[in-house]
């Protein structure tokens, strides 16, 4: 019989992290993070990390992998993920909203040839200097699928795009029509948290002013300090703007709205993609709901 596969989804502030510790702590669960930007260590504010700002919270794994001033790929996380799962002894629970990594587990990692960082950086040379308007209609020209299905400003894909045409002669969206397998085998569960938009937008203020009060700023200027920042991390969600603010080119109440902008589209683009896949089982969590009631629905649905 195949082995249950765990993971709890949801956009960002949905009340993910409660939930896996309350589950984790009554049926013994490894909790292993299934966020793209809590790898990186000392960005614990801003991405919410657990234990980053109360030591007594339930552990998880896969964080603090690399430092800010590193790449990281989502093949290195995929490797992290299958070790992590080898060397538990207790059953596990990916916890996380990051969409590709949790399409990563349910269909694999296409065959695509490794990142070509000279490549890259020519690339973002002309993306910087041409904008990016004269990338996209190359890729266009090469790739019209996977041109009309990125979004304005995804520089980082709309590069990968053309560098795996540039590296291979082949298109992105012909290697990712190839069969594909899970890393990990198994029958995998997946219970996806999901609140009223209006609420959720408040959850995000919430979780934008609490950022802030809990030292994002002073934790971004002493990141800075200690190396720049790499690209991907860079671009993350509240640092940023953290660091547009430093620089004095963006002001604070601009900042915190810019933070709070961003985070509401990013949730409806990780409604989206969790609600493709067929295995997702979503939980509604009206206002006012009893976090017990949540974490025992999510339960049932995880067949704990």
């Amino acid at each position: 019989m195949s082995p249950v596969r765990r993971v709890l989804v949801g956009g960002t502030a949905s009340g993910k992290k409660t939930v896996a510790a309350a589950l984790a702590a009554e049926h013994g669960l490894t909790l292993l993070s299934m966020d793209s930007m809590k790898v990186y260590r000392g960005m614990d504010i801003g991405t919410d990390k657990p234990g980053a700002v109360t030591p007594s919270e339930q552990p998880f794994g896969l964080l603090d992998l690399v430092g800010h001033d590193e790449r990281f790929s989502a093949g290195m996380w995929v490797q992290h993920a299958v070790a992590a799962v080898q060397a538990s002894a207790a059953p596990v629970l990916f916890a996380g909203g990051t969409p590709l990594y949790l399409r990563l587990l349910l269909r694999g990692l296409f065959p695509g040839p490794p990142a070509d960082h000279a490549l890259r950086a020519e690339l973002q040379a002309r993306w910087d200097e041409q904008g990016e308007a004269a990338l996209r209609a190359e890729l266009a020209r090469l790739d019209p699928e996977a041109e009309a299905r990125l979004s304005p400003r995804d520089a980082k894909r709309v590069l990968r795009a053309l560098e795996v045409v540039r590296l291979t002669g082949r298109t992105l969206t012909d290697w990712q029509r190839e069969e594909t397998r899970p890393p990990i085998a198994g029958r995998f569960l997946v219970a996806a948290l999901r609140h009223d938009p209006e609420v959720h937008a408040r959850r995000i203020e919430q979780r934008v002013q609490l950022m802030l009060e809990r030292g994002l700023l002073e934790e971004v200027a002493a990141l800075a300090a200690q190396a720049p920042f790499a690209p991907e991390p860079a671009r993350a969600i509240g640092y940023h703007e953290a660091l547009e603010h430093l620089a004095g080119r963006m002001d604070r109440p601009t900042m915190l709205e810019t933070i709070a902008r961003r985070t509401r589209k990013l949730v409806r683009k990780q409604r989206t993609f969790i609600g493709s896949h067929d295995q997702v089982r979503w939980v509604d969590v009206p206002p006012g709901t009893d976090p017990a009631a949540v974490t025992q629905r999510v339960a049932e649905l995880l067949e704990l």
